[in-house]
């Protein structure tokens, strides 16, 4: 567990919180009664999945955002047992319940995602959070979707706002905020094939395809350009080099906090000025131990690290 510290080089921002709900079951029968194995109820959302990996790496985050007053204890609660420090601006309402149906006898584990809408944001609530950042963090993560109530341009006001703190900022989202948010010229962006391939608007089939894809990002003055492509791997268009990593075959246990892990380990990288090839095994490792964690438990640091030397790295 990093050490607690008041205003740590790294934060972390959900502006859609959730509490994730993940039901293992053999295989979901539409219509019928099924009978599940052991639930897991946890505090969840893209950034806060981010902050939660980086304590397993020993990296101190503040968790910040937007989060339904009636929820702040549990989150503090569970954040501080994972060394995050948390720092939310309350909203009115309760955060949402993202139901997760991971099907273990479904060939390569088939996982259906039942996500609905955040509560309304009342007005002036991103300049708050944005106001919880001007200590001035060196790394700052925006990830996840927008609540009711938030402009598709908020992600890009809130990436130029810590630009002028002196901010590093890493994308991590999707549809129209992010798309916007490309203008703040982000320092490390995350897509996965799908959302590339949507703000394109075309098909990205092959290595080739990503990569040139990757390569009209950089050109628009984003730095690094990473691009998860599931159990294929995922391609890291660094200003160094260009790699795809495959990762190990692991069991699958949830796809909750997946991308958020390799964004965790994406954002120690940068902050601990690794490599290239380290960088890309770093965050492939925390993905590959993110969906194989025990259920109600987080991955273990040494798993981490021996996942990431088993991953294959290619140059391209």
């Amino acid at each position: 567990m990093p050490p607690r510290i008041a205003h740590p080089s790294i934060a972390t921002v959900t502006l859609n919180p959730a509490l994730d709900l993940t039901i293992p079951l053999p295989r979901l029968a539409r219509g019928e009664v099924n009978r599940v194995g052991a639930a897991e109820l946890r505090p969840a959302g893209k950034g806060v999945n981010v902050s939660v990996m980086l304590g397993v790496l020993g990296e101190a985050s503040l968790a910040t955002g937007l989060l339904g007053a009636a929820d702040i204890p549990a989150f503090a609660e569970f954040l501080d047992g994972q060394g995050v420090a948390a720092d939310f601006v309350p909203v009115p309402g309760r955060c949402r319940i993202n139901v997760k149906l991971v099907e273990t006898e479904a060939d390569g584990g088939a996982v259906t995602d039942i996500n609905p809408p955040g509560a309304a944001t009342p007005e002036g609530a991103l300049e708050a959070v944005a106001a919880k950042l001007a200590y001035g963090p060196a790394i700052v993560v925006l990830s996840g979707s927008l609540p009711p109530g938030l402009a598709p341009g908020a992600l890009a006001w809130l990436a130029e706002r810590l630009r002028g703190f002196g901010a590093r900022v890493v994308l991590d989202s999707s549809g129209p905020a992010f798309e916007a948010a490309l203008a703040a010229k982000p320092a490390l962006i995350k897509p996965n094939r799908d959302e590339l391939s949507a703000l394109l608007g075309r098909a990205l089939p092959d290595r080739a395809a990503l990569l040139a894809a990757a390569r009209e990002m950089q050109e628009q003055g984003i730095g690094s350009v990473v691009v998860s492509a599931g159990g294929e791997g995922a391609l890291f268009a660094l200003p160094e080099a260009a790699l795809w990593v495959t990762p190990p075959r692991v069991r699958l246990t949830t796809t909750v906090g997946a991308g958020d892990a390799m964004v965790a380990g994406l954002t120690a990288a940068l902050a601990r000025g690794l490599p290239p090839e380290a960088m890309a095994r770093l965050a492939t490792g925390c993905a590959a131990a993110a969906v194989s964690r025990p259920v109600g438990g987080s991955p273990a640091l040494a798993e981490i690290t021996r996942l990431a030397e088993a991953a294959h790295v290619e140059r391209l």
